[in-house]
């Protein structure tokens, strides 16, 4: 005879579907990208745009060489931001892709 279960919410499945995987480290990481606009300075939120976190790399589309460069310079604190939004130290180094054309000036 089986069992019977009080219902789940799906969520608490899903947690526990991807912690018996040990992906929710993966999983959290990706939670920021739908609020990096709120997360970082404007002026780097509005030049970049995140892609994929693999191996603790974050892996960022710019604008143009400028914007690759500002990110060099301001790695660590990029890096400490998400960090800190994410809750645990996932990044540890950012790569950087140049392509203008995923962005839109605005006049």
């Amino acid at each position: 005879m089986m069992e019977s279960k009080e219902p789940r919410h799906i969520n608490e499945i899903v947690q526990s579907f991807f912690k018996s995987r040990n992906w929710t480290q993966r999983v959290d990481g990706y939670n920021f990208f739908d609020s990096w606009e709120d997360i970082l300075p404007p002026e780097i939120a509005l030049n970049t745009k995140p892609l994929k976190i693999q191996n603790n790399n974050l892996f960022l589309m710019v604008k143009n060489h400028i914007w690759a460069s500002e990110i060099v310079i301001r790695k660590g604190e990029i890096i400490n931001i998400l960090n800190q939004e994410i809750g645990q130290n996932l990044i540890e180094n950012i790569i950087i892709k140049i392509n203008s054309s995923k962005f839109i000036d605005k006049p």
